[in-house]
């Protein structure tokens, strides 16, 4: 295994230049904030941007969690990585994070000043300070598995060898004053609006949603469709107007989506 790190203080912009660094030496994989991300795919890991303190979120980037570091060890055996480029902001933590993972010490240390200009890093860390906003190496495809109700905006950059790069812009918990909340009766009146479109669906009787810790919803309606009619078809199609009409308007994921029909009535 050949470990390679980038080092730079918070808000320097090391998520941003980190992939064509990886690109440029031809390493696998980064290790950043918690994930093991491969190419444009989160392999294993929980974003620390995913903690709603600062403290917890360093914790999380440091593997401090004993099932988070076998996640990532397991990981890295699964797919059979042979290099990985190890994101942090000093040497301690690189090492701290490097004996966690049970990886060998890095043959070499990048400074971020090596790769961004002094105006790019100030930049950076106008973002941060000002605006909360950070970076994460991979596609909002593939972030938005682990940020539901979260407001995300991807970041395409053109790459030497007619590649696209594409990063994550998003602001955490803890860079929120304040933060936001979406009620019931929303999520209640997107459904209803979207079921109303719907031909087969004669009447709405009841539409429910119920948050889980980590944002996600599960959204249960009942309904009476018009008949004849493909029963599981139209079900099937609910399931999908809805969970798309629900994250399009909210940026909340819908895990289940439970369409309950209370009856079926004859075309007059």
């Amino acid at each position: 295994m050949r470990v390679f790190a980038l080092v730079g203080k918070s808000g320097t912009g090391k998520s941003f230049h980190c992939t064509e660094l990886a690109r440029e030496h031809n390493i696998e994989a980064i290790i950043d904030d918690g994930l093991l991300i491969s190419g444009n795919k989160i392999l294993a890991g929980k974003s620390a941007k995913h903690e709603k303190t600062k403290m917890a979120s360093v914790k999380s980037a440091i593997f401090a969690n004993d099932r988070h570091a076998e996640s990532i060890k397991s990981a890295i055996k699964k797919h059979q990585v042979k290099s990985v480029l190890v994101l942090g902001t000093s040497d301690r933590m690189i090492f701290e994070i490097a004996s966690r993972l049970e990886l060998p010490d890095p043959e070499r240390i990048f400074q971020i000043e090596e790769l961004a200009t002094p105006d790019e890093i100030c930049t950076a860390k106008i973002m941060r300070e000002k605006h909360g906003k950070h970076i994460i190496p991979a596609p909002v495809l593939e972030v938005k598995k682990q940020f539901s109700g979260y407001f995300l905006n991807s970041l395409i950059l053109p790459e030497k060898r007619d590649l696209s790069l594409e990063k994550t812009v998003m602001r955490p918990t803890y860079s929120y004053l304040g933060s936001f909340r979406i009620s019931p009766k929303v999520i209640a009146e997107i459904c209803r609006y979207e079921l109303s479109q719907i031909p087969e669906v004669v009447e709405i009787f009841k539409i429910q949603s119920y948050s889980d810790i980590n944002g996600y919803i599960d959204i249960s309606v009942e309904i009476s469709l018009r008949y004849p009619c493909n029963v599981p078809d139209v079900s099937s199609r609910i399931q999908s107007v809805l969970g798309d009409a629900v994250e399009h308007s909210t940026s909340i994921i819908a895990k289940n989506i439970n369409v309950f029909i209370k009856s079926l009535v004859s075309k007059s």
